[in-house]
């Protein structure tokens, strides 16, 4: 009356049934996207990130403006290492 193992017949996993190469083959598509996306989110957090705050344009403006000399816009600009 009851084919395969366990009673189940093939197709629950327990054997060579329909599900079973699916199944695997499903468990090894999400592990897979699972370290790409760990690798990616890992690239992105440890890649330099470009940080412009604008405080040289602000001080070029300041400069362009003529509210500080150009002594004091190099000195400045010095200090913000730009």
């Amino acid at each position: 009356m009851f084919r395969g193992y366990n009673g189940f017949g093939g197709c629950f996993g327990y054997g060579d049934g329909f599900f079973g190469p699916w199944m695997m083959m499903g468990t090894g598509v999400l592990l897979l996207a699972a370290v790409i996306i760990v690798a990616v989110i890992l690239f992105r957090m440890a890649s330099p990130k470009k940080k412009d705050d604008g405080s040289l344009e602000l001080l070029k403006l300041r400069y362009a403006k003529g509210e500080i000399s150009e002594e004091e816009y190099l000195k400045m600009k010095k200090v913000l290492g730009k």
